[in-house]
């Protein structure tokens, strides 16, 4: 059984365009789109065209680059050859912009389902549903509406054809709030003033990234001022991950160079890398992938914090072994960090003030000036305690009754 997908791409824009090709956040809705279903197992997308233009099979071609089939379809009787009797088959909206949850929900195993929302001035740009409800622009079928629809004499409107069949069969509903809409994180995007505005949005609502005090007060912030530029080029969300990943290689090849300060003034520019491909990850198609590129830097980044007094040691006349305050303490604050980590994971859904908590980010901020003055031995005495106080504050404000 797979799961396939079938993604309008033929309303038109008032200057002539396609919805589908609306660049946000220097992202097509297409593109955007096609990375969403891959993150739940779709790899093969059905694109419902009606006419072709280059800039289309463009954008088709480098989705299939990405590695994902792609299909441009005209009407069920194209639809059906592509797919089998037990696969479903998600609708996507032609427009539509919708968070990775979204997909996720209607992806997960089970009967044909559809995403509904309330009838407000919002939403009235989706496909009214009955009296009160309209589509969410996103749909799950079965491979017996596509044959019905095929079998139909006439032309239909493939889209909104499947959707009422899907209603009519009495298909699972999966309601959404109408403040989704409100707030940019669910649209149709019927114009370029409104994808100006989603992006506008977007950049001013981006949460400033997990845990940390370092990266929430510091790395972030400084994030954002460039926000704007950072996902407008496709050549940043490219590149930035060789470039965040080989810094952190200087900052090892510092470190046992001998050149201490020089290596931890790198590594905060390192955690400003790993800051923005955060940052980067709520926008561009790419995220996925960034995610995963993120999380291996940044678990090489806390190793070497835990052995950067020992990769100095190499650079030592016979090798010496570093202090006792830098040798022990070094990875006691990389653990401490792990533990404040673990502890937020583990919050779940009641997290409360996590820019408190220590991070990388914050002992390398430190770090640097207290290698380059020559006081690194009671920094590193300093930083787990710090960790730790950190830590019991964090605790003590998350389980005030007025946090919760």
């Amino acid at each position: 059984m797979a799961l396939i997908a079938l993604v309008g791409a033929s309303e038109p824009l008032p200057d002539g365009g396609l919805r589908a090709l609306v660049s946000v956040a220097g992202e097509t809705l297409l593109e955007r789109q096609a990375a969403r279903l891959a993150d739940v197992g779709v790899t093969h997308i059905a694109v419902s065209v009606g006419a072709v233009p280059g800039e289309l099979l463009a954008t088709c071609d480098r989705i299939r680059r990405r590695g994902m089939k792609v299909t441009p379809v005209r009407g069920a009787g194209d639809l059906l050859p592509l797919v089998e009797p037990d696969d479903r088959i998600i609708l996507v909206a032609d427009g539509l912009r919708a968070g990775g949850t979204h997909y996720a929900a209607i992806a997960k195993p089970g009967s044909p389902a559809i995403l509904v929302t309330g009838d407000t001035v919002l939403t009235q740009g989706f496909e009214r549903i009955d009296a009160t409800r309209r589509w969410g622009g996103l749909a799950c079928i079965s491979q017996p509406m596509v044959a019905e629809l095929a079998a139909m004499p006439g032309e239909w409107d493939m889209m909104l054809t499947l959707l009422r069949l899907a209603v009519q069969a009495g298909s699972r509903r999966l309601y959404c709030e109408p403040a989704l809409f409100e707030q940019g994180e669910i649209a149709i995007v019927a114009d370029r003033p409104t994808a100006a505005l989603i992006e506008q949005s977007s950049l001013q609502r981006v949460e400033y990234g997990g845990m940390g005090l370092g990266r929430s007060a510091i790395m972030m912030p400084l994030v954002r001022l460039a926000g704007p530029l950072l996902v407008r080029s496709p050549a940043t969300a490219r590149y930035l991950p060789f470039l965040t990943g080989l810094s952190w290689v200087i900052v090892a090849l510092l470190a046992a160079s001998g050149l201490a300060a020089a290596g931890a003034l790198v590594a905060v520019f390192g955690g400003l890398g790993l800051a923005a491909m955060r940052f980067l990850s709520a926008f561009r198609a790419e995220s996925a992938a960034q995610d995963r590129w993120r999380e291996v830097i940044r678990t090489f980044a806390w190793v070497l914090l835990a052995v950067f007094p020992w990769l100095l040691s190499l650079a030592a006349p016979g090798h010496v072994m570093p202090p006792f305050s830098q040798a022990a303490l070094a990875p006691c604050l990389a653990a401490t960090i792990l533990l404040a980590r673990w502890l937020y994971v583990d919050s779940g859904e009641k997290r409360r003030f996590h820019w408190l908590l220590p991070d990388a980010d914050q002992a390398w901020i430190m770090l640097a000036p207290a290698l380059l003055f020559g006081f690194a031995a009671p920094m590193f005495a300093i930083l787990p305690l710090l960790a730790l106080f950190q830590i019991l504050l964090w605790l003590r404000l998350a389980r005030r009754p007025e946090a919760r």
